[in-house]
Formats: C-alpha cells, structure tokens, sequence
C-alpha cells in the first residue's frame, strides 16, 4: 500500500530539521508523513525523489521514495536554474502541486490589470531598463518608487524624485543622496543590484508621523477548497524608512483601529468594505486569469493621505508574522495550518 505521504518542496531540503513544525502540521492535516526534497531532488526518468521522509515516531530519513501524489512548494528560489527546475518538476510530473508559480511582479500586474474591478486601484507601473527610464518616468510622475522585479520583504526598493535643487534618491532607511541628475544617476547606478526592476508612481502613504504603512490582507484556500481571507494588518515602517518591512524595525497594527486615526468612521467603513471585497475577488481573478490553481496570497494594500486605497502586491508565498503580532498564536496556527488542510482536500479528491 502507497504511503500517505505528503510532499513538501524547499529550497533548504538538506536541513530537514528546519521543517519540523511543517511535517507535524502534514500529520495533523491527516497525512502519515512527508517527504522533503528540493528540485533538483526529483528524478524524472526513474519516477523517483531523493529526499528526506518524516513519519511520527521515526524521525527524519534520507531516502529515495515515490513520488507523493500531492506536494507543497515552500521555497524561495534565487538561482535562474533552481526556478526553472522548480518549475518543470511542477508541469513534467504527476504531483498535484497545491499552487503553482506566478511569475515576477510584471508579470503579476499584467494579470491584475486584466481585471476592470482592479484597474483604478493599480499604480501606473512599467519595466525599467535602464537608469533614463527612471528619470524620464520620474519627470511625468514627480517621484517613484524602483522595486526589483523579483523581490520581497521590501528588499531593494529605492526611492527617486526632483527637488528644487536637483534630484534626491533614498535606498531603504539609509540617508538620502541629493544632487544633479548626473550625480544621482551615478548613486542609483551603484546602488541597484543585478536583474530587472519595475518603475511605480510613489504615493504618499505615511501617517502624521512620517512613517510609511500599508495592509496585508492574507487570503487562503481552506480545508474545503474555499478560498477565505484569515486576517488584515497593518504593518508600519521604522522611522525615515521608505518601506512598511516589520523586519526592518516596523510594528503591526489592527487595521480597522489604526486607520480610525487617520479617517473618519464612514470612510474606515468604506475602505475596510474596499479590502475586503477586492480581498474575494483577486483571488479567483488570478486562478482564472493565469488558468492555474493557487494556495495562498498576502495583499498590499496602501491608503494615500486623501484616503485611496491601492493594491501594491500580490504574493503567492507570504509572510504570516504580521497575523501573528496582531491575533495571536491561535491566530498563527491557523494560518499556518490551513495550506496543509487544503493539500489533504486535493489529496481526498483525487481519489
């Protein structure tokens, strides 16, 4: 009899200790186990996966197994070659994957944007390809935002705009760099990694404090299949920083509380009304859109000092800390809990 084992794909599969607490959530999902492995694990011409099995009471082994009928896939991938390998093991193999890729943000905006309940709330947004773009997209919109293309956590998101002197460009919550065009293009220049970078009409998204915040709304797919949103945030920024990262020293908030000192109770109604409609629709927009299944999406939304609201992103793998600092543990577990719920669905179903 196959085991009932469920398959968790990582970028870290060497470390199975690490995964721990995932392979108790498998079980508690009603699975006997998983196997732990990453892309380049999987053995296409022999049908077989070198990784790692967890069973209760056993521990973790090394080991080369079948493929499960119903995997995970929680790694970040940096490497060109590990994606594409993600990618072919989720479209060459008969594991039911419980989401599948999106692509880099461009590619996420193009499917947002062929919605028309979203367009007005989506930021004129366009590739960048090289530091005259910048500018040249900066002198339409006064100031902008430049955020890598295949970024996350907030990582690498420099701000650029004309002052009455010149230009000025601030990276992170570093000091800003003022000066001339030349000047600062030279500072851009040094300051942007390799790969692609999107161009983004900057908003004004900070409170009488001066400091940046935005909404996280965590949508998931539950034991049911059904998608639900499982909790909004707040997340505020560190003080002089251009982003809402918590890790960067930010703090999280309630949402409807936090906004009620910035608006008025009829407009909070009317923006929390806003997220969590736009919070149903995206989802089923993307899966319909893209033609694939998806797990999970955390939402960024921003509300500007005139009280429209905009969605920033849209992420297939979100960080659940935020839910966890403003509901709880119990709230945490449940977030955590639910993509594993959804797999042991995809499991019965396919039976």
């Amino acid at each position: 009899m196959k085991a009932n084992l469920l398959g968790i794909m990582t970028h870290r599969a060497d470390r199975p200790g690490r995964y721990l607490r995932h392979a108790r959530a498998a079980v508690a999902a009603g699975f006997s186990g998983v196997v732990l492995f990453a892309p380049d694990g999987v053995r296409m011409a022999r049908k077989r996966i070198v990784g790692s099995v967890y069973t209760p009471g056993s521990g973790w082994t090394k080991t080369l197994c079948a493929y499960p009928d119903v995997a995970v896939d929680i790694g970040y991938y940096t490497r060109r070659e590990t994606v594409l390998q993600s990618i072919r093991v989720k479209h060459a193999t008969p594991i039911r994957f419980t989401g599948f890729a999106s692509g880099n943000k461009w590619t996420i905006q193009q499917h947002l944007l062929a919605s028309a309940e979203l367009e007005p709330h989506l930021l004129p947004t366009v590739p960048m390809k090289s530091a005259a773009d910048a500018f040249a997209f900066a002198r339409t919109h006064g100031s902008i935002m430049i955020k890598p293309i295949n970024g996350k956590g907030g990582k690498g998101i420099v701000r650029l705009g004309s002052t009455e002197r010149g230009w000025s460009m601030q990276a992170g919550s570093r000091e800003p760099v003022s000066g001339s065009e030349a000047a600062v293009r030279n500072a851009l220049r040094r300051t942007l990694g390799k790969g692609g970078y999107l161009l983004q009409r900057w908003i004004d998204i900070r409170n009488p404090d001066g400091r940046v915040f935005d909404i996280r709304s965590l949508v998931q797919k539950d034991g049911s299949g059904q998608w639900v949103t499982t909790g909004t945030a707040v997340r505020e920024g560190a003080r002089h920083s251009i982003t809402s990262n918590i890790c960067g020293g930010g703090s999280a908030h309630e949402t409807k509380a936090y906004l009620l000192q910035l608006f008025e109770p009829e407009k909070v109604d009317e923006l929390m009304e806003q997220i969590c409609r736009l919070s149903t629709h995206i989802p089923a927009h993307l899966e319909a859109d893209y033609g694939k299944r998806f797990v999970e999406f955390g939402l960024d939304f921003a509300v500007d000092r005139s009280g429209a609201l905009w969605l920033l992103e849209a992420n297939i793998k979100p960080g659940k800390s935020v839910i966890r600092r403003v509901y709880g543990e119990e709230a945490a577990k449940r977030c955590f809990m639910l993509p594993y719920q959804f797999a042991r669905y995809l499991a019965v179903s396919a039976k």
